[in-house]
């Protein structure tokens, strides 16, 4: 084997192994509340201001939808009850814009668009660190090549499947 093979394979292997190491392990149906911070965009990354709130919304919708957890806050609301309670922060790190024309035409994932988020499930009390993840959404198809807002909702319905999965 020569060394170059051998160091990849060691850097594959190291890689793995490093990135399928689990966080703390949190407790299935532990969390009755969970609170949704306003993501933030990374510096250099040039996402639409107006698409946070959409995003915000479509993660809060998709998120309330999974029946999980009794109460879906955003960011600075307070529960009715003091429970044991989740927060979810996210950066957005990358955002291709895409092009619904060029979908129309050409399809095949020509044109797409994507963001693509670091987020993490923290516990609200301990601020520990439960899950992070690096999620995305795309759209690459669609009626009339589909709107590019919708990649937020691609987002929001990884994470709300995260959540439900997880906790």
């Amino acid at each position: 084997m020569s060394v170059v093979r051998l160091l990849l394979v060691s850097a594959a292997l190291s890689a793995w192994i490093f990135f399928s190491t689990p966080m703390p392990a949190a407790e299935k149906g532990k969390y009755s509340n969970i609170e949704i911070q306003r993501f933030d965009v990374a510096s250099g990354v040039e996402f639409p201001a107006d698409w946070l709130a959409t995003m915000m919304d479509e993660v809060v919708r998709h998120i309330t939808e999974t029946k999980r957890f009794k109460e879906v806050l955003r960011q600075g609301e307070k529960p009715n009850q003091a429970a044991p309670t989740l927060k979810l922060t996210g950066t957005v790190v990358q955002y291709k814009a895409g092009n619904r024309a060029v979908r129309y035409m050409v399809g095949f994932g020509a044109g797409k668009t994507k963001i693509v988020a670091n987020v993490k499930f923290v516990d609200a009390a301990t601020r520990n660190a439960l899950l992070e993840k690096k999620v995305d959404g795309k759209v690459w198809i669609g009626f009339a090549g589909g709107d590019s807002v919708g990649a937020t909702r691609g987002l929001a319905k990884e994470l709300a499947q995260l959540a439900r999965k997880s906790f």
